[in-house]
């Protein structure tokens, strides 16, 4: 579609806002304003202010963003903005077709002049041909494996874009944000849009986020709210005593309930209620600027949310689940101190203990399984106690062989992925030196905690279950003891301290189940050889250290590769 058939020097062709404004675009709810939603004004006018080609919105329900986004990407395929066209990415595919329906195709019919006569092929839930560009639609789903820690997703391929924006980028797999960007390897344009309600700390959204300059909705006191001087920074708005308030950083301090019930946001300087719609957005961090524009926006910045009921509810959540409250009402990350592990946790288990170059055992050791591989080898102390000896990472599979007889191994649990053949290799060799070898596979849904296939060598452990195993032994503080602190159990205690435990709606069956989920990017590979060790260790498979077993001599190696 040409500028020439919408009119070169139209506003509506530099401001999406004002299109949006002045062709009164109809949505399921009304006519889209921003009288009640002035906080999207700035994010939806973000090319004609100049802003960076990446934006990010960790946000709480109900804040009209997707709309925003949708809105602002149908007005840029109209007007020839992205010419190879955009990417538009939800969780799953069942969210396209719904979304198709239920938001798209009611766009559509309802602005036939503004919106409607650009669109063909709306017959299509995930493509739709917008002007001469075309929009894509796709789950954010990738599930095939390529090779080692590598995924990927035929809906993604052979696209071309100028723009991807990713909707509820918590709820996809954490691979598809490098996927999705290699679809605009031939743009110049190359914009990025990620929104989603957050979940875990330095996760997903929250992540995308801490990169931001993080900008937050500070409003200004009608009574005693000053005039910003020119390059007024974050600490000016900051100061109480100049009239403005961000609802969000001062919360809870900041919310007061009038005589009639109703709560307000309180200037801090005199104590009046101050309008929502007197604000504007502060970066906290104007050095970021130009990489990236990010946006935090809660429900205590609404109208139509009282922000007392909010402010109570977060004192006395309703079935105790504050979660939901922190990250679907206030748009931050939660997670509780009984569903993540911290590193003084791990640290509190160290004893005076080296680190050992062997052990007469018996002993048992899990192994996970990447490039190189995470060792973890233990003893039993006790019924209900476990002595870890040695962490290690090493390169080879024959380094592992040496540390069965180095360590006296009679149990060992392998990561059975990715290397499924080497891993079948090595089972075959250690157990030509004595040892019984497992190899794992990760259930979601098994019915049983773990079950041992004699006949396959396969152990199936319930992923969740397992996890909150390791979880005890190191919170507990007395079943689970490691050697003496040193750099290797630093990396130990960071990569068992990088998952957190969360509840998700299963999306299939519309349960609720936990899941542990990583954080970030630190790797979680240790907390993984720990569930193995955990594994090869159960039951009767090694007895208590010391009770009448003896050594086993084999394949021995002095020295191996720790790093």
């Amino acid at each position: 579609m040409g500028t020439e058939e919408v009119g070169v020097g139209d506003i509506s062709s530099i401001d999406a806002a004002y299109w949006a404004v002045v062709n009164r675009v109809k949505l399921q709810h009304g006519v889209w304003s921003f009288e009640d939603r002035p906080y999207l004004a700035e994010p939806m006018q973000c090319r004609l202010l100049g802003g960076p080609r990446r934006r990010c919105f960790m946000k709480a329900t109900q804040g009209g963003v997707t709309e925003q986004q949708v809105c602002e990407t149908l007005w840029g395929l109209i007007y020839g903005y992205y010419p190879r066209g955009v990417l538009y990415l939800f969780p799953t595919t069942e969210d396209v077709r719904e979304f198709s329906k239920a938001r798209f195709g009611p766009l559509i019919s309802s602005n036939p002049t503004t919106i409607g006569r650009y669109v063909r092929d709306t017959d299509t839930a995930s493509l739709k041909r917008v002007g001469d560009a075309v929009l894509f639609l796709r789950g954010g789903t990738l599930s095939t494996r390529l090779e080692v820690d590598a995924k990927e997703s035929g809906k993604l391929r052979g696209i071309s874009v100028d723009k991807v924006v990713y909707d509820e980028l918590d709820l996809m797999d954490p691979d598809v944000m490098v996927k999705a960007q290699g679809r605009m390897g031939a743009s110049e344009v190359r914009e990025e849009v990620y929104i989603s309600n957050p979940t875990l700390p330095a996760s997903g959204i929250a992540a995308v986020f801490d990169q931001s300059d993080q900008r937050h909705w500070f409003r200004r006191c009608v009574h005693c709210g000053l005039e910003p001087p020119g390059g007024a920074d974050w600490s000016w708005f900051m100061d109480g005593g100049n009239g403005w308030v961000c609802a969000e950083v001062q919360f809870p301090d900041n919310v007061k309930v009038g005589p009639d019930g109703v709560g307000y946001i309180a200037c801090r300087k005199c104590g009046k209620p101050v309008d929502f719609r007197l604000g504007i957005w502060v970066p906290k961090f104007r050095d970021r600027s130009d990489y990236m524009w990010g946006y935090r926006w809660s429900q205590l910045s609404s109208p139509v949310n009282d922000p007392w009921e909010i402010l109570t509810q977060y004192a006395n959540p309703p079935d105790g689940n504050l979660a939901d409250i922190v990250r679907l009402r206030l748009g931050l990350p939660f997670v509780s101190a009984e569903d993540k592990l911290e590193k003084g946790q791990v640290y509190s288990c160290c004893t005076s203990q080296i680190q050992m170059a062997g052990h007469k055992g018996p002993c048992a050791m899990g192994v996970d399984v990447r490039r190189h591989k995470n060792v973890v080898i233990g003893y039993r102390a006790s019924r209900e106690r476990f002595q870890v000896v040695r962490v290690a990472r090493v390169q080879t599979w024959d380094e592992i062989l040496d540390m069965i007889g180095q360590f006296n191994i009679r149990s060992c649990v392998v990561d059975i992925r990715p290397y499924e053949d080497a891993a079948r290799t090595f089972q075959k060799k250690s157990l030509s030196v004595g040892c019984q070898t497992w190899l794992c596979e990760y259930s979601e849904t098994t019915p049983v905690a773990r079950h041992y296939a004699t006949k396959t060598g396969i152990v199936k452990v319930n992923r969740t279950e397992i996890m909150d195993l390791t979880h005890r032994w190191i919170a507990s503080g007395h079943i689970l003891s490691l050697p003496k602190r040193s750099a290797e159990i630093e990396q130990f205690a960071l990569e068992c301290c990088s998952t957190a435990k969360v509840e998700e709606r299963n999306r299939r069956t519309n349960q609720l189940v936990f899941r542990y989920r990583k954080l970030g990017t630190d790797p979680d590979d240790y907390r993984h050889a720990l569930n193995y060790f955990a594994l090869a260790a159960d039951g009767g498979r090694i007895a208590v250290a010391g009770q009448g077993q003896r050594r086993r001599t084999g394949r021995a190696k002095t020295e191996y590769a720790i790093y």
